[in-house]
Formats: structure tokens, sequence, C-alpha cells
């Protein structure tokens, strides 16, 4: 028999070996489920009245078989009605998102999904489900059985693989040739007339966390977007929370090309289990010209085909332009939504509770 039972913030934080021999077993373990993640999520980011934490524990004929990080957000239906919607933890900023089970079978996942109905909420939105995920089908199964719910394709998750490959057949089997080959070869006459270099780091002092936050900042207003790490305190307390776990646990690449001694661009991603995933990157506008993420990005992966360091370069989510330039290879993500009403009555009950 199938029970689930909430985890209180408290008792989450001590669960870090516990939470990650489950995530090794499950067949989903990424950084973006560690609990060293999800545990930075909880202490800065998911502390406002409108979003709580939803740690739950899984449990088979009373063992403990894994958790479920989950969130409650509190939004408004038709900008007017207040529900509360379940997501997992960190909703779109945290990916590869999945249950944290060794638990495969379709009738475990059902009575899971069907005994968090207890829980008031009028739609669980699950992003970031990996095709790769051993509950895939056990999610698609839970569809065809629950009224109104869908699962469908959400993002593709463009790669580079690098085991067994060398540099000279990636060029010529995936690099895009107009936007990356002589996009790179008409740069060099340029990088022959100044001083530059590249770095790697995997300590980060005060002053490049600043400097991460700046190019970051100045690449996302080029966009005519915002940087969340440079105009949300939370956010930058996520951030240097993270940069700090990762690089105590020997996972954080940080590489900086300058020019003139100055950063002109950077990638900042974590190595897991032989997997390099680029997280974040920017770049300082002022040297545009010279093309600086671009020719970045080709050096650290020639060293990486040359070293063999790494068996894949993960782009994370999101189907731009610039990656498919890069990668010819993708997974896909799923998102799965699930509507917790039987009735009009029952809609009506959970939003009167809420108000």
């Amino acid at each position: 028999m199938v029970t689930v039972e909430e985890v209180s913030v408290e008792e989450f934080r001590t669960l870090r070996a516990e939470w990650n021999r489950w995530l090794a077993e499950s067949g989903s373990d990424t950084p973006f489920l560690r609990h060293e993640w999800l545990c930075a999520l909880v202490d800065t980011l998911v502390v406002k009245p409108q979003q709580r934490p939803l740690i739950l524990r899984l449990c088979w004929h009373g063992q403990t078989v894994g958790y479920a990080p989950l969130m409650q957000l509190r939004s408004r239906l038709r900008g007017v009605v207040p529900v509360w919607r379940l997501h997992f933890l960190g909703a779109q900023l945290t990916e590869f998102a999945d249950l944290v089970t060794a638990e495969r079978d379709p009738e475990v996942v059902r009575a899971f999904f069907h005994l968090l109905r207890r829980w008031r909420w009028m739609e669980f939105v699950g992003h970031y489900i990996g095709q790769d995920s051993p509950r895939l089908a056990s999610y698609k199964e839970l569809v065809r059985t629950w009224r109104g719910a869908q699962i469908e394709p959400y993002e593709p998750c463009w790669y580079i693989p690098i085991a067994g490959r060398s540099w000279g057949e990636y060029v010529q089997e995936e690099a895009g040739r107009e936007f990356v080959v002589r996009g790179v070869r008409r740069r060099k006459a340029l990088y022959e007339q100044v001083e530059w270099g590249i770095k790697q780091l995997q300590t980060l002092s005060p002053s490049d966390v600043d400097m991460v936050v700046r190019l970051h900042a100045l690449s996302q207003r080029r966009k005519g977007r915002s940087s969340l790490f440079a105009n949300h305190g939370a956010y930058r307390m996520f951030l240097e929370r993270i940069l700090a776990e990762t690089s105590c646990l020997g996972w954080l690449r940080l590489f900086v090309l300058r020019i003139a001694q100055r950063w002109a661009a950077f990638i900042l991603g974590f190595v897991y289990r032989d997997v390099f995933y680029w997280w974040l990157q920017g770049f300082d506008p002022a040297y545009e010209r010279f093309a600086p993420t671009k020719v970045l990005l080709w050096h650290v992966l020639q060293r990486a085909f040359h070293e063999q360091c790494w068996r894949e370069f993960n782009f994370m989510g999101g189907d731009t332009e610039y990656k498919r330039h890069w990668a010819k290879q993708h997974r896909l993500f799923y998102r799965l939504r699930l509507p917790n009403w039987s009735s009009p009555l029952q809609w009506f009950r959970t939003w009167w509770r809420q108000t």
C-alpha cells in the first residue's frame, strides 16, 4: 500500500545523505534534483506568502521508497479568482524535474498522485520531465486514466556527445558552418590585435560573482530582458548559495574570456556524472564585434574534445537558434498537467477554502 506524508522544512534540511541516495537510484540523477540544489531553493526563493515548499515522503507498506520535491504556488485564475497550483520545487527554474524514487510502477505513480489530491490545489503542472525518465511511461499511463490530464512535449534539450569523438569529427559533423566555424575564423585577425586569454575557475571570489551578475545583466539587457540575479535580491542569494555549494562539491566550472585583462564573456556550468551542464552565460556588449561567447564556447569545446574530460556537453532546456547551430541532437522535456476537480461544486469548494 502506498502512503504519503509531508516532511517539514526543518526535517528536509537533515535529509541530504538519504535524499541523494534515493536520487542516485532513481534514474533521474542530475544536479538539479540533488538535496543541495533543492535546499538552496527552499531557503532563498520559496519563502513568499504566495508560495510554499511541499516535500513529501513516499512509503510502500510503511517503508520509505523516495520523495517528491514539490511546491504550492498561489496565483489568480483569469487574474481574479485565487487558486493554488502545484509544481515541482523551483518550477521552471529547476530543469530535469521528477520524483526522487526508484519506483516506476504505474500503479505506484498513480496511487501517489491520487493521494496528492488531499492537499488543496486546482492543478498540478510539472515542467521538465525528461524523456529518459524511468517514470515517463507511468506518467503517460496516468494521463490515460485521469480525466482532463495531459502530458506533452515542452522543450528540447540540445546536447553534444563528446566521449569517443574527436574535435575534427564534431566540427565536420555538427558545428553550423556559417554561424560557428566561419564566424570564429572571421574574428581571428581581431584577436591577433589584442591580448586575450581564457581562464577556468572552480572557486569564485565575491568580485567574480559581481562580474558574473554584471555580464549576465548586460547580455540580457541587449536582448530586451532583465537579469533575475541582478534585479532581485532573493535570486542573487540563490546564485551565491549555489556557487558556494557546487564549488565545495567540485562541480562548479566558470570559463572566462578576457580581452585586454577585462572580462568579455563567461560560461558557467556544473560537471556532474561526466556531463557539463551549461547553466549561465553572459558577455559585455562593448566586445560584441569579437563574438566573445561564440569564441569562448569554441575553445571550451575544443579542449573538452581533446582531453575527453566530459562525455557530454548539455545546453539545458530551450529551443534557441544559437543552440541548434552548435548541436544536432536533442532530447525532449515533457510537461505533465493534472486538474484536481471532478465537478464544478468541488472546484467551488476548493476556491472557497482559499479565499
